[in-house]
């Protein structure tokens, strides 16, 4: 999220034929999340207010640590790598302009449930798992993809919006992730399928049945195909 534009004036002795102010667009930066890109835009101006575009920043970071910038002439790239804060300033002469970077990342996660209970039924429904996401200052972050993964996944399975599939009867953990922080979740799942959607038991015989019911299946649709075509051949 960016700040509007700013002008920061620090009254130092422009050089004879330089800018006496420069104007810095956005004048702060908010960043979230490790590697992510803002950009800032540098104006020079005469003390009558007219751009001079020819005079050139040198752009330096107060803390590469929170914040590093890479510009080319009056326009710079500032990138996050940790949590807090970094003063960006832009230097022609003796005039200078700062903008601050507030980077933010994710801290921590706070699950809505206590624990996951699941039902296999006919018709198999997810369940999504409530989930608040927290930045390094405690403030809620909104927007953020939550994967969910179970460690037995013949009990359950996650997915990429933060859901639980309900698999087999039995107990595990789920583990929440959003940007590398996790929460874990114990699970329990309930088998209420009927015996229709019921997976059969692999008994003694259970394949050959199998095949054979394929095998009866495919003659029947080859029979009714041949019985097709004859009568459309006889309609000729």
């Amino acid at each position: 999220m960016h700040a509007r534009p700013a002008l920061l004036l620090l009254p130092l002795l422009a050089a004879c034929g330089g800018p006496a102010r420069i104007e810095l667009e956005p004048g702060s930066l908010k960043l979230f999340g490790r590697g992510q890109s803002g950009a800032l835009h540098a104006t020079p101006r005469e003390r009558s207010g007219k751009p001079v575009p020819a005079e050139r920043c040198t752009w330096t970071s107060s803390d590469p640590g929170v914040a590093t910038v890479a510009g080319k002439h009056n326009e710079a790239t500032v990138t996050s790598v940790a949590p807090g804060t970094a003063t960006i300033t832009c230097t022609i002469g003796a005039v200078r302009a700062e903008a601050v970077a507030a980077v933010r990342v994710v801290a921590r996660l706070t699950l809505g449930l206590q624990k996951a209970e699941l039902t296999r039924s006919d018709e198999n429904r997810p369940l999504q798992v409530p989930v608040q996401v927290l930045d390094d200052e405690g403030a809620p972050v909104a927007g953020r993809l939550a994967f969910t993964k179970c460690d037995n996944e013949d009990v359950c399975r996650g997915d990429a919006r933060g859901q639980l599939w309900p698999v087999g009867a039995g107990t595990t953990t789920a583990t929440v992730s959003v940007e590398g922080v996790q929460a874990t979740l114990p699970v329990t799942v309930r088998d209420e399928r009927t015996e229709a959607t019921r997976p059969a038991l692999l008994q003694k015989g259970y394949m050959e049945g199998l095949e054979r019911e394929v095998r009866q299946r495919q003659a029947k649709e080859a029979a009714a195909a041949a019985r097709a075509a004859a009568k459309a051949a006889g309609g000729r």
